[in-house]
C-alpha cells in the first residue's frame, strides 16, 4: 500500500461510518461537516461524517477566495471543517459541496454543535456495545427518538445522570436501554455542582434566643449532610437574617433538601417560641 493509500486510509478512520442523519442525502443549502481526504488542483473530495463518510466534492471556485490562492491555502487532508451543500443528484448520489458560501459565524456554530453530537454518537455507540447491537440499529430503534425528546444526543446522557431515568421511562424504553444508557452515563458524564440558595429570618424574643437559633440552625446543617449532599452552609449575614447554601449535583435534590431545611428550622424555632420566614434567592 503506498503512503497515500494509507493517509487515504488513516482519514477514513477518523469519519464516521454509520450514518447518524435521518435522511440518506442532504438537502441543497444543508450545513454539513466534511472530512477533506483528496486535494487536487481542481478542486477537493471530502467525506461527510454525518452522511456515513459519503464522497463529496467542492469545486476549486467554491474554495478559493481568487485565481492567485492556491487550494491548499485552503484545505489540508485529514481537516474537518463545514461546507455548505450546492448540488444534489440524488439519483447517481452525486453532491457537490461549497466552502465560501459558509460564513464564519455559521462554521463556529456549526462546530460547536458537532463537537457536541460526535461525543454523544461515541456514548451512544458504548450503550449499543452494552446491548449487543450495532450503532445503526440503535439509532434505529431509539437513538433519534431521543434525540427528537433531547435536542441531541449528548443531552441524553447528561438529563440522565444529572437527574436519573424518570424521563427515560415515560418514554416508554425498555429496561435494558434505560439501565445501559444510566451505566454509560455515571461512567462517562460528569456533572457540575450547582448551588441553591435562600435566606431564613429567625426572630426569638426569649432571653437566651442566640443560643436556640444556633442549635436549631446546627441541627439543620446536620440534617442536610445526612441528605447526601456535596455540602451546605448556614451563615450570617446580620441578625436576624441568615443566608443557606446547598451544594450538590441534583438540582431536584438540592430543591427538596432546602425545603426541608427550611421545614426544619421554621417547625423548631416554633417549638421555642420563635418563628421564621424564608426567601428563595434566584427565583
Amino acid at each position: 500500500m503506498s503512503k497515500r493509500e494509507d493517509k487515504v486510509d488513516e482519514i477514513r478512520k477518523n469519519v464516521l461510518s454509520v450514518r447518524i442523519s435521518r435522511k440518506e442525502l442532504p438537502d441543497i443549502g444543508d450545513l454539513v461537516i466534511g472530512t477533506v481526504y483528496r486535494i487536487l488542483e481542481h478542486g477537493a473530495y471530502v467525506l461527510l461524517d454525518e452522511y456515513g463518510g459519503l464522497e463529496a466534492y467542492a469545486p476549486i471556485n467554491e474554495v478559493v477566495q481568487s485565481w492567485f490562492h492556491d487550494i491548499k491555502d485552503y484545505l489540508r487532508l485529514g481537516q474537518k471543517t463545514v461546507f455548505r451543500v450546492i448540488r444534489v443528484d440524488a439519483r447517481r448520489r452525486l453532491i457537490d459541496v461549497s466552502l465560501r458560501k459558509v460564513r464564519e459565524e455559521e462554521k463556529r456554530e456549526k462546530l460547536a454543535k458537532w463537537k457536541r453530537t460526535l461525543k454523544g454518537v461515541k456514548l451512544l455507540e458504548l450503550v449499543a456495545k452494552k446491548l449487543n447491537m450495532p450503532l445503526d440499529k440503535a439509532l434505529q430503534d431509539f437513538g433519534w427518538k431521543l434525540e427528537d425528546y433531547y435536542g441531541d444526543f449528548l443531552s441524553i446522557f447528561e438529563n440522565a445522570a444529572k437527574h436519573g431515568t424518570g424521563d427515560l421511562r415515560k418514554l416508554g424504553l425498555s429496561d435494558d436501554v434505560i439501565n445501559a444508557i444510566n451505566e454509560v452515563a455515571k461512567e462517562r458524564i460528569e456533572v457540575e455542582s450547582t448551588e441553591i440558595s435562600g435566606v431564613i429570618r429567625i426572630i426569638s424574643i426569649k432571653p437566651d434566643g442566640v443560643r436556640h437559633v444556633k442549635e436549631v440552625l446546627l441541627k439543620a446543617m446536620d440534617l442536610a449532610r445526612k441528605e447526601g449532599i456535596d455540602g451546605v452552609r448556614i451563615y450570617t449575614i446580620g441578625p436576624p437574617r441568615y443566608r443557606i447554601d446547598i451544594v450538590g449535583k441534583d438540582p431536584k435534590k438540592l430543591e427538596l433538601v432546602l425545603k426541608d431545611v427550611v421545614n426544619f428550622i421554621t417547625t423548631e424555632i416554633k417549638k421555642r417560641g420563635g418563628e421564621a420566614s424564608f426567601t428563595r434567592i434566584g427565583e
